[in-house]
C-alpha cells in the first residue's frame, strides 16, 4: 500500500508539473508581438491567427510550423537579437508569408523566394522598409551559403530581395496583417 500511495503521489506531482508547464508554454504563445520595436500581427490563408512562440536553439531565426492544428511562428531570440530591427521584422514576415501562401501545408521549390518576395512587398506596403533598409540587409547575408530549402546564397538573396522591392508584385500582402 505504502508502494501505491507513493507512485500514486509520484503521477500527481508529475501530472501537476506537465499541465504547469503546458500552461507555461501556452503563455509563451503571443498573438501580437513586437518584433524590431512594431507590433506584428499575422492571419494564415484561412484567416486564423498565427501565433508566435519565442525560443532558442532553433537552429534557424525562424520557423512557420502547425501544431495540433494551430499555425505557429518559432523565432530564435538569441538569433534574432543578432540583427538590426528591420531584419528583425522582415524574418518575422518572411515566416509569416509561409502561413500567408500556405507553404506549411504545400511547399514548393519556389517557397523560399515567394516567402522573401512577400515580406518585402508587405514591408514596402506598410511603409516599414525603405530601399536603403534592403540594402542594409547585405552584411547580414554576405556569408550565407543558402540553404537545401530553397534560400539563395546571400548575395543572390540580397539582389532579389531587391528586385521584390522594385518590382512588387504580390497582390493583397496586407490582408495578412490587417484582420
Amino acid at each position: 500500500m505504502r508502494a501505491l500511495t507513493g507512485v500514486l503521489a509520484l503521477v500527481i506531482c508529475l501530472t501537476t508539473f506537465a499541465s504547469s508547464e503546458r500552461a507555461r508554454a501556452a503563455d509563451e504563445l503571443v498573438v501580437q508581438p513586437v518584433i524590431g520595436g512594431n507590433p506584428m500581427r499575422c492571419y494564415d490563408y484561412r484567416g486564423a491567427v498565427v501565433r508566435t512562440l519565442r525560443t532558442s536553439e532553433l537552429g534557424d531565426v525562424g520557423r512557420a510550423s502547425i501544431i495540433a492544428r494551430m499555425p505557429i511562428i518559432s523565432l530564435d531570440t538569441d538569433r534574432l537579437a543578432t540583427l538590426p530591427a528591420k531584419m528583425q521584422v522582415f524574418f518575422y514576415m518572411h515566416e509569416c508569408a509561409h502561413h500567408v501562401l500556405g507553404h506549411v501545408i504545400r511547399p514548393t521549390l519556389e517557397s523560399e523566394r515567394e516567402a522573401d518576395c512577400w515580406a518585402i512587398d508587405y514591408g514596402r506596403w506598410a511603409g516599414l522598409f525603405t530601399r536603403a533598409d534592403i540594402e542594409g540587409f547585405a552584411p547580414h547575408f554576405a556569408s550565407s551559403r543558402g540553404s537545401k530549402y530553397g534560400h539563395l546564397p546571400g548575395p543572390e538573396r540580397q539582389a532579389y530581395l531587391l528586385k521584390c522591392f522594385d518590382e512588387p508584385r504580390t497582390e493583397g500582402t496586407q490582408a495578412a496583417f490587417s484582420r
